[in-house]
């Protein structure tokens, strides 16, 4: 037999997205879904602890976070895939995606939006500038041109293994060495048409009143396009005479929001005063950083590792396991109550 005459489209092949579907659910309940931008799976896990939404695996706070680099699509996709694969297995929330620019050319953004679908992420963001790309916010940036775009957005769309996986298109017209603002109108219009899920305009600065005739305007022409908004770190939003609240972007029609360093800028910002702390107090530093994790939420790291559940896995499988734990001197669950094969394992 021919390979072309096999019955099975090796191109194609159907799967499950329940984390795609939950996602279109709240987009489709909620005035908005917000999502903090982070980096890795236990930012992901804390997220969920604090209540919040969604999880976005931000690309500049990857590549900063893990690497140290700058967003200058300088990571390759498995490595941005596997990071992500990681977060989607440490929480239950929906996982947005960085996909950057697709990573080449139509072969290589369908094998990428395939690649994060294989990973389990509820949401790809995919964008129209040239390779290598930047970070929306560095000088440089330069968009390709509409027809190439456009199939780059279409591809992507076609795909999907899964109808529930969510589509993203970035834009990045509006201040790029070769866009302006009514490039940014169309292209979202273009975009749209191409048949992804959410428009991204990527905007060069915190303004009110771009914000609020970009969603008017193109809602003119597409009144039912949901848009997704940066709230980005680049800007000092609370320095604003007149910030702009979630609430009221998500009245506008930007139903996806992120603050994409969130999580980075938390934690460098609380690590470096307690680095720096501890390199001039030594043991003091110790003292007042306990001071501020014993009896919060994550004061155990065994508890946001769930060594308990490792061990009732353990025991079920291991003979031993339960002797050996509670002889020893550890961490362990109260085991107080016999322990039975019926225990969950939803790892």
């Amino acid at each position: 037999m021919h390979p072309s005459e096999l019955d099975q489209d090796v191109f194609t092949k159907d799967i499950d997205n329940p984390q795609g579907a939950k996602l279109r659910q709240m987009l489709d309940e909620q005035d908005y879904v917000f999502a903090p931008g982070l980096y890795h799976a236990l930012d992901a896990r804390l997220a969920e602890m604090a209540g919040l939404d969604a999880a976005y695996m931000s690309g500049y706070s990857t590549v900063l976070g893990q690497f140290g680099f700058p967003d200058l699509e300088m990571v390759t996709m498995t490595e941005m895939v596997e990071n992500a694969k990681r977060i989607v297995e440490s929480t239950n929330l929906p996982v947005i995606a960085d996909c950057d620019t697709g990573y080449g050319g139509t072969h290589n953004v369908r094998r990428a939006v395939r690649e994060y679908e294989k990973a389990g992420v509820a949401a790809v963001h995919i964008e129209d500038q040239t390779t290598p790309k930047r970070c929306g916010h560095i000088a440089g940036k330069q968009i390709i041109s509409r027809e190439k775009a456009r199939s780059r957005f279409e591809a992507a769309v076609d795909a999907k293994q899964s109808e529930d996986t969510v589509v993203i298109a970035r834009t990045d017209a509006y201040g790029s060495a070769n866009g302006d603002w009514e490039e940014h109108l169309e292209r979202g219009r273009i975009y749209a048409d191409a048949g992804v899920d959410l428009v991204w305009p990527e905007m060069p600065d915190p303004s009110r009143e771009d914000a609020v005739e970009y969603a008017e305007t193109i809602h003119e022409t597409h009144p039912d396009l949901d848009l997704a908004f940066n709230y980005s770190s680049s800007f000092e939003w609370g320095a604003e005479e007149d910030p702009l609240t979630f609430q009221e972007l998500g009245d506008l029609g930007y139903k996806y929001q992120f603050i994409t360093l969130y999580a980075l800028h938390s934690g460098a910002h609380s690590v470096y005063e307690d680095m720096q702390n501890i390199a001039e107090n030594a043991e003091q530093a110790q003292f007042d950083l306990e001071e501020r994790y014993i009896g919060h939420e994550t004061e155990s790291h065994h508890a946001l590792s769930f060594v308990d559940r490792y061990q009732d896995i353990e025991t079920r499988f291991d003979p031993e396991a339960k002797e050996r734990i509670e002889d020893s001197a550890g961490f362990a669950e109260d085991r107080s109550e016999p322990i039975t094969s019926s225990s969950n394992d939803d790892d």
